[in-house]
């Protein structure tokens, strides 16, 4: 394997992968407590919906969502530069990637934008879940 040194750009790419990993450790362990809480009759969607009614969470829970996608993607990234050989397939393989990971942004983001609460859904004419 060749060396790329740093005017490559793999630096930054090494550097955002590591500080996303930083990054997402606390944010996962929040939305980890926070998020999954179990009682007897399984995950309360309520307190879920409640607390994604805080626009403070919305904002953590898209930036977790981000943040993952990115993290994922550049370690595909790096996995592909390593393993694939053929440029085109390697553009190919990540663009197919690329696309994946932003329709789930998109969905992930739409997703997090629409939860209301129940007394909230109610208010606004719509049935709660």
């Amino acid at each position: 394997m060749s060396d790329r040194g740093i005017g490559s750009g793999g630096v930054l790419g090494w550097f955002f992968q590591r500080l996303t990993g930083i990054v997402l450790v606390p944010i996962l362990l929040i939305h980890l407590l926070t998020m999954h809480r179990y009682h007897e009759h399984g995950l309360a969607w309520e307190s879920v919906t409640r607390l994604m009614s805080n626009p403070y969470w919305k904002v953590l829970e898209i930036v977790f969502l981000t943040l993952a996608l990115y993290h994922g993607l550049n370690g595909l990234y790096a996995i592909f530069q390593d393993y694939v050989h053929h440029s085109g397939w390697r553009l190919l393989l990540f663009s197919l990637a690329c696309l994946a990971g932003l329709t789930l942004l998109a969905f992930g983001v739409v997703t997090v934008l629409s939860i209301q609460a129940p007394e909230l859904a109610g208010a606004a004419g719509r049935p709660g879940p």
